[in-house]
């Protein structure tokens, strides 16, 4: 299932999708047909060149993105949910979910920190205990590939605990999904969601190609994509 899904996000990228065209416009001319090869190769640089444009990205990123919150209750427990880069010399930034969650819990915000991913629970459970988490509260869930996973295993853990409303720490991007999913779980949920590093992109032009543009493109379609899945599953 993990190696479905790493394919199907592959394609889901703009830049693949445009050479998977170029494919097909390499294919229709062998097959002789100039007119639409030409069509074919319009339309995946005019796609590839949409998709990394910072207008196209943010206004993706607008309609899905769960806004900074403005208030800021007392849960309890922080669940951190593993993605990103972790701040391997400052667990204090803000700006990364690992940071985020220190941050809470150094506010006093919670009794208990959650960490979960198979990839990064490990290493942000090993991050907080040398940042002052006390280790007999820290909770590990790395066994989840997914988001639902996520939700599903970091319940049962928290239940073992009655522990009932939780700080969920994700990106802006995730949050919507996640804190669904948690919620599905039957968990009271407050979202503390991190924004993704698109701040270049608000002064550049808004019409010309870049890299970051892209890389947010491809993300938010990923998203939309998943939201319209995890609803058709019935786990949101």
């Amino acid at each position: 299932m993990t190696f479905l899904t790493d394919i199907a996000t592959r394609l889901l990228h703009p830049a693949v999708q445009a050479l998977l065209l170029g494919l097909l416009c390499l294919g229709l001319v062998l097959g002789r047909r100039p007119k639409a090869a030409l069509a074919a190769a319009l339309v995946a640089v005019a796609w590839v060149w949409i998709a990394a444009t910072p207008a196209f990205a943010l206004a993706l990123r607008g309609r899905l993105a769960t806004p900074p919150q403005t208030a800021h209750p007392r849960a309890d427990a922080i669940v951190v949910l593993g993605g990103g880069v972790l701040p391997v010399r400052d667990w204090a930034r803000t700006r990364t979910r690992a940071g985020r969650g220190l941050a809470l819990w150094r506010e006093g915000r919670a009794s208990w920190v959650l960490v979960s991913g198979s990839d990064q629970a490990k290493p942000l459970a090993e991050g907080y205990a040398i940042s002052g988490i006390p280790a007999n509260r820290l909770l590990i869930d790395g066994a989840s590939d997914n988001t639902h996973e996520n939700a599903r295993d970091s319940a049962s853990l928290l239940a073992a605990h009655d522990v009932r409303s939780i700080l969920l720490v994700t990106s802006s991007i995730h949050m919507r999904r996640a804190a669904a999913s948690f919620r599905r779980q039957g968990l009271d949920v407050w979202p503390e969601p991190v924004p993704e590093a698109y701040g270049a992109m608000a002064g550049a032009p808004a019409w010309l190609p870049r890299r970051d543009a892209l890389t947010l493109s491809a993300r938010c379609l990923r998203e939309y994509v998943a939201l319209w899945v995890y609803h058709q599953r019935d786990w949101i």
